[in-house]
């Protein structure tokens, strides 16, 4: 599923069931994923959340995006500025390494629905999968890498899902350039997608 196509939905759980507040507009057999929103409370522990390693430009992208879906997470960080400023703001953050099973214990991995692996280094995404993946081996992990050689090793190791630094650019490449070349000369015959 592209995860920009996520809709965020509002229900209650009565009498056993999740009952939805409105009418969304889905097809038949569309598969849904339920996460409780646990109170704001910090010390309440969340249950179905994501954990969001790394706060950087692309894990900023991401904790936008569930947000805006109003999905509960808490971010893993190493750099303690950054803690300070996302505690202050009232984000759930925790400092430490995600190739440490303890920290990925504290961030709630054992209830958790999701581990994002946004940070650029390879080896540690690698470590944090391979943790992740003994300790919770229904976890849905998603992870980036820069090489697609490191994406096939993320994989191996256990990830559900990779995002290829090098494969987003080169479709971006694609995309950007053929829009700039003449429909004549821009066929699926000599131009097959990347």
């Amino acid at each position: 599923m592209d995860p920009l196509s996520l809709q965020s939905h509002t229900a209650m759980y009565e009498d056993g069931q999740v009952v939805l507040q409105g009418q969304p507009e889905w097809p038949p057999g569309t598969k849904l994923l339920v996460l409780p929103v646990a109170a704001a409370n910090q010390d309440h522990p969340l249950v179905g959340h994501v954990i969001v390693v790394g706060y950087g430009l692309v894990g900023r992208a991401v904790t936008e995006l569930l947000d805006e879906a109003s999905i509960p997470f808490t971010l893993l960080e190493q750099n303690p500025a950054t803690v300070k400023t996302q505690r202050a703001l009232g984000r759930r953050i925790i400092h430490g390494d995600a190739v440490n099973a303890k920290t990925l214990a504290d961030a709630g991995l054992h209830t958790a629905a999701v581990l994002a692996l946004t940070i650029p280094n390879e080896s540690a995404v690698l470590q944090a999968i391979s943790i992740a993946r003994r300790l919770r081996p229904d976890l849905y992990i998603i992870a980036r890498t820069n090489y697609s050689s490191m994406g096939m090793k993320a994989k191996q190791l256990g990830a559900d899902d990779v995002i290829k630094a090098e494969q987003a650019v080169a479709i971006h490449f694609y995309q950007l350039l053929a829009g700039r070349l003449q429909p004549s000369t821009r066929t699926p015959e000599n131009h097959p997608a990347p």
